[in-house]
C-alpha cells in the first residue's frame, strides 16, 4: 500500500472561481428577481388604474342609459385580467363581481320599483326566473363579493358596494333568515354606494325587511324615500305603502293587522297588488280556520278576472287536501302529476 501511496497522483489546489461564479449567479439572479418583482407591481398597479378607470366609466355609462353589451364585457375582460395579475387584491375580485352584475341587466334583471312592487310577496328565485344563467351569474357574484371580502384586512375603498352585492348573493341564496340579512346588512352607509347600487340595496332591504315581518324597519325605510334629499327610484305611493306594511305584518303572523292594512291595498283593479293582497287574505283566513271563506273570496276574484291566475286553482286545492270537506265550484282536475 505504500508502494502505490508513491504514485498517487499530485493533488492539485481547488479553484476559488467555481465559488465565485456561483456567488455572482446568485447575486444577478436576485437582482433580477426584484426588478421582475418591481414589474410586476408596476404591471399590476397599471391594471388597477385602468380597471378603476373603466369601472367609473361604466357608471357613467350606466347614468345615461347608453351602456352597451360591449362596455360591459369589456370592463369583465379588464377586471379578470387585474385579478389574475394580483390574485391577492380584494379590489380586483370585488370588480369581477360588480363586472358580472352588470350581466344582470342583459339579462332582463332590474331592481327598480315595479319589479319590487310586482314580486313582494313571492319568492326572490321567482323574481330572478328559470334562467340558469341568472342563478350562476348571482352565484359568481357572491364567491368573487365574498372572496374580496376573504382577501381585505381592512376595509377597501368600494367596501360598501362590495357588502351590497355580498347581500344580494346572500338573499339568491336563502341560506340565512331574512331577519339575518337584515341585522347583517340593515345598516350600511347609504351615502357611499356607488349610484347603480343604491336601489339595488334598497330593493334587497325593503324586501328581506318584509319577509323579517320588522314593521319598525319597514316604517323607518318609507320614511327614508319620504326624505326631500332621497334620490333613488323607488318611492311608495300611500297604497302601496299599506301593501308593504301588510305583508310585513302577515310574514310577523299578525293577521288582525295585515287583513287591515292588505283590505286597504285593495281596489277594483285586479292588478298585482289587489291579487296578492286577496290571495294572502285567503291564506289567512284558511290558517284561521275560516277556509271555506277563503275558497269563496279566491273562487270570486279567480271568475271574475278571467281566471287568468292558474295557482289560484292549486292553492284553492291544497286547502281541500289539508281539510277535506271544503267545497268549492270550481273544476280542479289537475294534471295527474300536480
Amino acid at each position: 500500500m505504500a508502494i502505490y501511496s508513491r504514485y498517487e497522483p499530485h493533488r492539485k489546489k481547488k479553484s476559488k472561481a467555481p465559488l465565485f461564479l456561483l456567488v455572482l449567479a446568485l447575486g444577478l439572479s436576485a437582482l433580477g428577481f426584484t426588478y421582475r418583482k418591481e414589474i410586476y407591481f408596476l404591471f399590476a398597479k397599471d391594471q388597477s388604474v385602468r380597471a378603476e378607470k373603466t369601472k367609473e366609466k361604466t357608471i357613467e355609462l350606466w347614468k345615461s342609459g347608453n351602456l352597451k353589451e360591449k362596455d360591459i364585457e369589456d370592463f369583465q375582460s379588464i377586471a379578470t385580467t387585474y385579478s389574475e395579475k394580483d390574485p391577492t387584491d380584494p379590489v380586483a375580485f370585488h370588480l369581477i363581481a360588480r363586472s358580472l352584475f352588470w350581466n344582470l341587466n342583459r339579462l332582463g334583471i332590474q331592481f327598480e320599483h315595479d319589479s319590487l312592487i310586482l314580486h313582494l310577496g313571492s319568492s326572490f328565485r321567482e323574481f330572478i326566473g328559470s334562467s340558469v344563467l341568472a342563478a350562476s351569474t348571482l352565484d359568481s357574484i357572491f364567491w368573487n363579493a365574498r372572496t374580496a371580502e376573504a382577501f381585505s384586512s381592512s376595509p377597501f375603498s368600494d367596501w360598501e358596494n362590495n357588502r351590497v352585492l355580498l347581500f344580494l348573493g346572500e338573499t339568491h341564496r336563502g341560506v340565512k333568515r331574512p331577519q339575518v340579512l337584515v341585522g347583517e346588512y340593515g345598516n350600511l352607509d347609504r351615502s357611499k354606494l356607488s349610484s347603480e347600487l343604491q336601489s339595488v340595496y334598497v330593493w334587497l332591504l325593503t324586501f328581506n325587511t318584509m319577509l323579517a315581518g320588522d314593521a319598525a324597519g319597514l316604517d323607518h325605510l318609507i320614511t327614508i324615500t319620504k326624505d326631500p334629499n332621497y334620490k333613488i327610484g323607488i318611492h311608495f305611493s300611500p297604497r302601496e305603502e299599506n301593501f308593504l306594511r301588510g305583508l310585513g305584518k302577515y310574514y310577523k303572523k299578525d293577521y288582525v293587522g295585515a287583513l287591515s292594512l292588505l283590505r286597504q291595498a285593495k281596489t277594483n283593479n285586479p292588478d298585482r297588488i289587489t291579487e296578492t293582497s286577496i290571495i294572502t287574505e285567503a291564506t289567512i283566513f284558511h290558517l284561521q280556520n275560516l277556509s271555506q271563506k277563503g275558497i269563496d273570496l279566491l273562487e270570486d276574484f279567480y271568475v271574475s278576472n278571467g281566471k287568468k291566475n292558474t295557482a289560484i286553482p292549486i292553492l284553492i286545492a291544497s286547502f281541500i287536501k289539508e281539510k277535506p270537506g271544503l267545497k268549492t265550484k270550481l273544476d280542479l282536475s289537475l294534471d295527474p302529476k300536480e
